[in-house]
């Protein structure tokens, strides 16, 4: 099982590494955009607070005033909530979807179960592999992070940076489980892996975060996973019991799906 991780990891450290400094680079851009916009934030908060509360639940996910003066107001509208959940959910459902896809298709997943290895353990394997490759990610993303708010001065606590990161790759990751496990599960739900993962991340991106225009959608985002995700409170130190049952359920849901499914099917 650690010679698949080990060669799937190499076969795209390249892939990684440009993962890796294409979310430094964005990040570091947007950190360096703070100090200019601290410095004009009674004009700023003015024009963000006059907009419809379902606009600004977009980029922060609440319906409450903006203060982009504020450090975790800053991080939470500009990076945490949408940036870098977007960009990190796109690479875990392409690597989710392919870890096993890709192989099928090509007719090359034959070749691994040939070898001294259970599905059970190649399916362990695979998601260990996605797994990985988000935190390589997310590592160096967060490396970035903490250099850059000490050269720009905004009073954070890295440890709350930590915990704000770790909750994003996790929540990142979530999606890709629901691909994986789609993936994984059967012929027919394999075909829609990738379609219903994005409806599922994307959907309930812009359902929870309009939810605040119109009542009737309030009932329908509870059941959106971006519901539950509220960097804001993360990077305050406080953990949201919701996301936390969400990442819980969602993990054990799809572990049990591709498990039962994977065992059991014909590979084409």
């Amino acid at each position: 099982m650690r010679d698949i991780i080990a060669w799937e990891l190499a076969r795209r450290k390249n892939t990684i590494f440009w993962w890796c400094i294409g979310s430094v680079v964005l990040t570091t851009f947007i950190l360096f955009l703070y100090p200019s916009i601290r410095d004009q934030a009674e004009q700023l908060n003015k024009v963000i607070n006059t907009l419809p509360e379902g606009l600004r639940g977009l980029k922060t996910g609440q319906s409450t005033s903006v203060n982009v003066a504020d450090p975790v107001g800053f991080l939470n509208s500009q990076l945490f909530y949408a940036t870098l959940p977007i960009v990190w959910i796109i690479l875990a459902i392409t690597r989710a979807s392919g870890a096993l896809g890709k192989e099928e298709s090509s007719h090359t997943l034959e070749l691994l179960l040939a070898r001294p290895i259970s599905r059970t353990r190649l399916l362990l394997a695979k998601a260990i592999s996605v797994t990985l490759e988000l935190c390589f990610v997310g590592a160096a993303t967060l490396l970035a992070i903490l250099v850059v708010v000490q050269i720009i001065n905004m009073a954070i606590s890295a440890k709350y940076l930590l915990l704000g990161t770790i909750f994003t790759v996790l929540f990142s990751l979530s999606f890709g489980a629901i691909a994986f496990a789609l993936q994984a599960a059967s012929k027919a739900s394999r075909r829609v892996a990738t379609t219903v993962a994005v409806a599922v991340a994307f959907g309930g991106y812009i359902i929870a975060s309009l939810s605040g225009l119109t009542d009737w959608l309030r009932g329908p985002a509870k059941f959106a996973p971006f519901h539950y995700f509220t960097p804001e409170t993360i990077l305050r130190g406080n953990i949201p019991k919701g996301l936390v049952i969400y990442l819980v359920g969602t993990a054990l849901v799809c572990t049990l799906a591709a498990w039962l499914g994977f065992r059991r099917r014909d590979i084409e």
